[in-house]
């Protein structure tokens, strides 16, 4: 499978250098061009509205009212810093990127995004619903992510990142090099 566009799921909570770099190198391999997509929570902004919600400070413990407005500035201020990480990594390769900012659902965004995409690559711990035509590869087993890049006319690949980004970024480095054969050992009498 040519893969023309790589799309890396970036979550304000979970931004991960490593994980940018591996995108970014796999991207370059493939010759690809490269999206960062930026999911603004809906359920956070409907629950920043409810007359009951409160944060509760790190640092001061102390608890304040939520309301859209801040939680607007607070999901713009994290999608800056996301595409200021964005640019800072892929800027200085030869890699066509773009960053894009969507509010919704994390995982029905990346379903969405991967109908124009052939590999997504997202912090999710579970796969999409069922009745979806993305192939699911888990981080971790290169083999399943080789096999589904080598599959011609498949389906787009999802990439479920998990919360171990070295993991994804291993996963990605070794599907993007050559397969090698199994080492013969050789006898002699």
């Amino acid at each position: 499978m040519k893969i023309r566009r790589v799309i890396v799921g970036l979550d304000p909570v979970q931004q991960s250098r490593a994980l940018l770099e591996a995108a970014v190198d796999l991207a370059g391999q493939m010759q690809a061009e490269l999206l960062g997509l930026f999911v603004e929570n809906q359920d956070l902004l409907h629950f920043a509205g409810l007359p009951f919600a409160r944060e509760v400070g790190f640092e001061s413990a102390t608890r304040r009212s939520l309301d859209v407005e801040s939680m607007e500035r607070t999901l713009r201020t994290l999608a800056r810093e996301a595409r200021e990480v964005l640019e800072s990594i892929a800027g200085g390769t030869q890699v066509q990127w773009s960053f894009r900012v969507v509010r919704g659902a994390l995982a029905a965004e990346l379903l969405a995004a991967a109908e124009e995409s052939d590999l997504v690559i997202a912090h999710l711990e579970t796969p999409p619903p069922s009745g979806s035509s993305v192939r699911v590869v888990h981080a971790g087993d290169v083999e399943a992510l080789r096999a589904a890049l080598e599959e011609e006319g498949g389906a787009c690949i999802l990439l479920l990142a998990g919360a171990d980004a070295r993991l994804v970024g291993e996963t990605l480095r070794q599907a993007g090099e050559p397969e090698r054969p199994p080492q013969r050992s050789s006898r002699r009498s």
